[in-house]
This record gives C-alpha cells, sequence and structure tokens, in this order.
C-alpha cells in the first residue's frame, strides 16, 4: 500500500495539471466524437465524490471514537480516492459542457466543480495539519452542495425541488384556456425541457415558452405551421428510438401516441399558441381530437356500482357482441354489437345482467328500431350511445329518460327531426350530439343549439354543392432528380381522369402547353440544369398551382465512393456515403432528414473511385446547405486530393470559404481542377470551428 501511495499522488498531480490546462485553453478545445461518451458518463461518476466527501466529513466528526491508527489508514485512503474521483467526475463534466450547455446556471456549476476540485485536492497536501484540514474539509463541503444545486437544476430544472408542492397547484384549465397553454405546453414540460431549458439548451433550443420556441435552434425552427411533416419537432420525434437524433433520447420517457397525435393536429391547424377549446369551429378536427381524447381522458370517473362476475362476462361475449371491463381497476363495461344480419332481440335484453356497469354501447349500422329502445333505457349508467344509421325516430329518445349520465348521444343517418328536441331536453347531463345525415334542417340545427346551449351539435361537414375545389399538383413518379441526358421523366396524379400539362424550358405551363401523354426524354447536353413545370386540370375541379421539378446533371457516376466519417450529428449515421450518391438533391428538411449528412467537429472526407473508367475530371461540385440562420459561411475549406493507389495522395486543389458572406441555403460549392484522369479522388470538407456543414450530393464533370 505504501509502495502505491506515491504512484497515487503523481497520478493524481498529473490529473490536476491536465484538468488545469484544458481549462486554460477550454475555448480552443474539440472534443472528439470518440471521446463524448466519456463526458457523458458525468452524471455516473459524479456520485461518488458527493458520496465520499460527506462520509469523510461525518468520519473526522466521529475522529474520537474510532482506534486512532485505523482512522489515519481509513481517513487518509479515503482522502485520495475523494480527490481522485473528484477530479475525474471534473474532467468528465468539462468534455460534457462543451457540447452545448450554455446558460448562467452552466457558468456556476462548471465553476464551483472546479473549484471544489482543488478544494478537495488542498486536502491531500494539508493532511498533516488537522486545523486546516478540518476547515477546508468543511468548505468541501459546502462547495458540493452549491455545485449540486446548480448541476441538478442543469439536469432536472431549477423549480425541481419545489416541483411536487407547485405541481399540486393546477391551474384551472377551461375552454378558453388556449389549447397550447392546456395540452401542447405540459407534453413539452414533461418529455423535453428537461434538456431544452434557459439552462441547458442543447442544440441552442429552449422549449420552455412559446416566444423562445419561435425563435428556434441551431438546426432551425421547432415547427411549421399548417406543415406538420417537415415540422422539426415530429420528424426528430418519428426517428428510430436507437437513433442518436431521435427526440427524446432513449431512456427518457416518450411521446405516447396520443401527445404525436394532438401536436400534429396542433401543428396542421397553425400551431397558434393563442386559439382556445372555446374558439374553435365545432366540425374543426382539433377540437374534435380535444374532445375525445382530451377532455375526456383527463376526466376520471369515479363508479359507485360493483363489479360484474368474470362468468358473467364471458357468458354474455360472443361473435356479434363484444363486452369488455374498461380496465382491471375500473368497474365500467364497454358493449358494441355487430353484423345487421346477424342481430337479434336477445343481444340487447341480455345486457340487463349488467345494466349497472355498461357505460359505452355501440349499436351502429344495426336494424335497431324505437321498441328496443326500452332495453338501451335500463342502462342507468349509460354515459356514451351510438345509433348511427339505425331505424329510430325522434320518438325513441323518450325511452332515454332514466339515463340520467348520456354525455354523448351519436343519431347520425337517423329519421330524427325537430320534435327530437323535447327528448333531448329532459338528458340532463347531455355534453354532444351528433347529427349530421339527418332530416334536420339548418335552422331545426340553430334552434337545437339554442335550446341546449350547453350541448355541442355536431352536424359533421356540409359541403357546398356549388363550391369548387382546386385539384393538388401533379406528382413526380421518378426516384430522384438527378439524371442523364436523355433520361426519362415520368408525373401522374394520385386522382384518375387528370388532364397534366407541362412544359420543359421554363416557361408557365397554360392550356396551350404539352399534354403529358408518356415518359418523355429530358436533354441535358450543355446544361448542369432543366426545370419542368407542370400542373393539372380536370372537369368540374378548379385547375392546380403549378409546381416545378428542377432535374440536375449526374456527371460522371464513380464506381463507389467512401466516406471516412458518417457524420456525428448525421439523423442516418453511416448513411453519408449513400446520400452523396443517392440521385435526390433535395432543399427541404436541411440537417435533419435522410436527404442530409452534418458534420460538425469531423470534416467530410469522401474517397471516391474512378479506377474502371478514369474520366477526365475538370470539376467537383460539392451540394451544401445551411440553416437560414447563418450569416457567414459554416465552410472553413474544401480540398482535392488525387491518388493512384488509394495511398499516395497528392493534393491538387484548396479554395477556403471562411467569412464568405454570400450564402444561399443551397449552394453548389464548385472548385475547378486541372485535367485529371487519375483513379481515386479524396474530398475534404472542413466545418468552420463550432458550426455544422450539412452535404446532399457530391458531383463530378
Amino acid at each position: 500500500m505504501k509502495k502505491g501511495i506515491p504512484i497515487f499522488l503523481n497520478l493524481l498531480f498529473f490529473l490536476h495539471v491536465l484538468l488545469a490546462f484544458l481549462v486554460l485553453f477550454e475555448g480552443y478545445l474539440k472534443i472528439p466524437f470518440w471521446l463524448q461518451p466519456l463526458g457523458r458518463m458525468h452524471p455516473l461518476v459524479l456520485h461518488f465524490p458527493v458520496a465520499f466527501i460527506v462520509l469523510l466529513a461525518v468520519l473526522n466528526l466521529f475522529e474520537k471514537q474510532l482506534d486512532p491508527v485505523s482512522f489515519q489508514k481509513i481517513n487518509f485512503t479515503l482522502v485520495l480516492g475523494t480527490s481522485f474521483m473528484t477530479v475525474l467526475a471534473t474532467l468528465m463534466g468539462l468534455m460534457l459542457s462543451l457540447e452545448g450547455y450554455d446558460s448562467e446556471t452552466m457558468t456556476f456549476h462548471k465553476w464551483l466543480g472546479i473549484a471544489l476540485c482543488f478544494i478537495v485536492y488542498a486536502l491531500v497536501w494539508c493532511y498533516s495539519y488537522q486545523k486546516v484540514f478540518q476547515v477546508v474539509l468543511y468548505i468541501g463541503v459546502v462547495g458540493v452542495v452549491l455545485a449540486g444545486h446548480y448541476g441538478a437544476s442543469l439536469t432536472h430544472g431549477s423549480d425541481f425541488i419545489m416541483q411536487p408542492i407547485t405541481a399540486a397547484k393546477k391551474a384551472v384549465v377551461d375552454e378558453d384556456t388556449p389549447i397550447y397553454t392546456a395540452y401542447v405546453a405540459p407534453i413539452l414540460k414533461k418529455k423535453c425541457t428537461s434538456c431544452h431549458n434557459p439552462q441547458k439548451h442543447k442544440g441552442d433550443l429552449d422549449l420552455t415558452t412559446i416566444e423562445a420556441i419561435v425563435r428556434g435552434g441551431e438546426n432551425g425552427d421547432v415547427w411549421l405551421a399548417h406543415n406538420a411533416d417537415k415540422s422539426l419537432f415530429l420528424n426528430r420525434v418519428a426517428l428510430p428510438l436507437e437513433d442518436e437524433e431521435h427526440m427524446p433520447p432513449e431512456g427518457k420517457p416518450q411521446l405516447t401516441k396520443e401527445e404525436i397525435e394532438l401536436m400534429q393536429t396542433w401543428i396542421n391547424h397553425g400551431a397558434d399558441a393563442q386559439i382556445s377549446y372555446a374558439q374553435l369551429q365545432e366540425v374543426d378536427t382539433l377540437k374534435i381530437l380535444v374532445a375525445e381524447k382530451w377532455i375526456k381522458a383527463l376526466e376520471e370517473p369515479k363508479y359507485t356500482f360493483g363489479f360484474a362476475s368474470a362468468e358473467t362476462i364471458g357468458k354474455l361475449s360472443n361473435p356479434y357482441r363484444t363486452v369488455v371491463q374498461k380496465s382491471p381497476t375500473s368497474p365500467a363495461i364497454e358493449v358494441a354489437i355487430f353484423g345487421r344480419a346477424a342481430f337479434q332481440d336477445q343481444y340487447l335484453s341480455e345486457l340487463e345482467k349488467i345494466k349497472e356497469q355498461v357505460v359505452y354501447l355501440n349499436l351502429a349500422n344495426l336494424p335497431i328500431e324505437n321498441k328496443h329502445m326500452n332495453s338501451i333505457g335500463k342502462l342507468s349508467n349509460l354515459e356514451h350511445l351510438i345509433l348511427n344509421f339505425t331505424n329510430i325516430d325522434s320518438g325513441a329518445i323518450s325511452s332515454l329518460q332514466s339515463c340520467n349520465q348520456l354525455k354523448t348521444l351519436s343519431l347520425s343517418g337517423t329519421a330524427i327531426n325537430s320534435s327530437v328536441l323535447g327528448s333531448l331536453k329532459g338528458l340532463n347531463g347531455l355534453k354532444e350530439v351528433f347529427v349530421w345525415n339527418t332530416e334536420l334542417s339548418t335552422e331545426d340545427i340553430q334552434t337545437l343549439r339554442k335550446e341546449l346551449p350547453h350541448v355541442l351539435i355536431n352536424e359533421g361537414y356540409i359541403p357546398n354543392p356549388e363550391e369548387v375545389l382546386p385539384l393538388t399538383p401533379p406528382a413526380l413518379v421518378n426516384d430522384g432528380n438527378i439524371i442523364s441526358s436523355g433520361d426519362m421523366i415520368s408525373l401522374g396524379h394520385k386522382m384518375s381522369g387528370v388532364t397534366i400539362k407541362y412544359t420543359v424550358n421554363g416557361s408557365e405551363p397554360d392550356s396551350t402547353s404539352t399534354i403529358f401523354e408518356q415518359s418523355f426524354p429530358l436533354d441535358l447536353k450543355g446544361k448542369r440544369k432543366q426545370t419542368v413545370k407542370a400542373f393539372a386540370y380536370k372537369e368540374g375541379w378548379l385547375p392546380s398551382e403549378p409546381i416545378s421539378y428542377e432535374f440536375y446533371d449526374r456527371g460522371f457516376v464513380p464506381e463507389a465512393v467512401q466516406v471516412e466519417h458518417p457524420g456525428v450529428l448525421s439523423s442516418y449515421t453511416g448513411e453519408a456515403a449513400k446520400i452523396l450518391t443517392d440521385n435526390i438533391r433535395n432543399s427541404e428538411k436541411i440537417g435533419y432528414s435522410k436527404f442530409w449528412a452534418t458534420y460538425k467537429t469531423s470534416p467530410l472526407i469522401a474517397i471516391v473511385d474512378f479506377s474502371k473508367d478514369n474520366p477526365k475530371i475538370r470539376e467537383v461540385v460539392l451540394s451544401c446547405g445551411i440553416h437560414n440562420k447563418q450569416k457567414k459561411s459554416p465552410l472553413e475549406f474544401v480540398e482535392v486530393w488525387t491518388s493512384t493507389n488509394k495511398e499516395d495522395w497528392q493534393r491538387i486543389k484548396r479554395e477556403n470559404f471562411e467569412g464568405e458572406t454570400d450564402m444561399e441555403q443551397l449552394k453548389e460549392i464548385s472548385i475547378q481542377l486541372p485535367t485529371s484522369s487519375e483513379k481515386y479522388f479524396k474530398i475534404i470538407a472542413q466545418p468552420v470551428k463550432k458550426e455544422t456543414i450539412r452535404v446532399n450530393q457530391l458531383f463530378f464533370f
């Protein structure tokens, strides 16, 4: 043991000198991707120094109750272990901090941690001076409490300790509360803001307020109003769980199907942070979703009736009637009856055996008549009744007066008329009635809404027979838009009987343009790009908006492309070589879709094999994309190297781009070369420090 102490002391000295060096030159540090997992182990290791320092303080409090020799051995060993674990945790924390943690809380936590590290190291050198040792030790205890507080704020949020108390004070949510405040913000708070808050904004993204969300992050806007499919938030959520850019990260609570559906619907509605449930139209998809899956789902009915026996439920279930208990902890039962031809009266009358437990009954499309309603009226706790497209009329509803718990009633496709109002008034618990495709006129429905102000009268979508709708634009059938001259182009439309007209000279298509009847070749000789514009029309419809498709010359096609670094931030890690050669040049979703390989730390290094055809290459073109918030080029330089054997490389061209301000969202980086017929080319694209480059395609001409 004694022989090992000098070695351990030298190791501690080295680690603390290393820490001081890294802190001094922190602004110049670039942590390679293979070291980043070490930094992410910081939360695991930091618990050791916390526990050791507290244990050390407790041990010294009871020094007089212990054998002096044993105390000295244990105490000094614990001091060495505490110092080692503290410096280890601090080094890991410093690496982790370079991944995008930039806030006042982070600054406090980092410098308190570094200070604590050297305070604990001082315990080793002042161990022989008892009074000094005691003072430094208790300073260390205070330091670990403060550093731990700021660390917990980074990980769990500044209100983590008091959250159970504050959560109990739930804000009142009613129909006038904005959908964002009532439902969207709680999803973000529960699943996202632990990593995206003012203290810990990974990806330069803060999701705690709508103002911060609007600012977006380093990868762009969080969502695009009216376009959920192109919203970064939902694209990240939809990635495979094992993907490093899937959000929330693997191991953290994931969004449920219901939460994703709400986010999609809210974004497609316009992502309006102020719109409330009460302001939405009755037929609005968002209102229907919130009503069915959120307002009702958040209600927790407490039933006073008892459970039906499993034997009774089993006997009532058959191929035409499902009888299911809502949950193992709830006595409520849901019933659905199927098969119009197979329906028998006893399928209803037999439900009297569970008349207290049935809360949901679906009889849609069955030959239900007024005479059957007496059996339904005996279901005293029925909450939801579906009678769509049955044979009942207004008189049938009077049989439901004893159903005091009835909340929703679906009467669509039935023979009800204005006389149904009297019976509906007697259903005091009623919240919503579906009446589309009935004999009720517009005036009748207005009367229902006036006489039943607390009931939502849902009449569905009523099309205007005079309304003429526009067609959607034609779609490109080709797999990609990078082609060789003479390749065939094909257009299509999802609706039959549609006529498509197009142009290939860049002009807007009109009634005189060429009709698309079959695939046509596109001539790219002498051109790098060709635009095809098209629109669709059909009798009885408005013509579609014209749409443009840009096609690019494929150039020389290499036998193979090998990429050394897959792209540390790529959504499709390991697919960079495929992305560069997939014949799809796409300006959408820059930085977070399958069309882009992203590089921030390591450069793009692509080795291209032309050993078979050995063409004369005069130009290399790299298709790059930038986020619209970037003002200067994120690209430092591009180099082109050649070789005859993939071992002896010679650089033939280098162009610098750092500081360039003439930036476009999608830009072709063209490198003119002296004519070269080498077998292998190496393309190196180096990002500027702390900047991100996104590459989409690689061309050779």
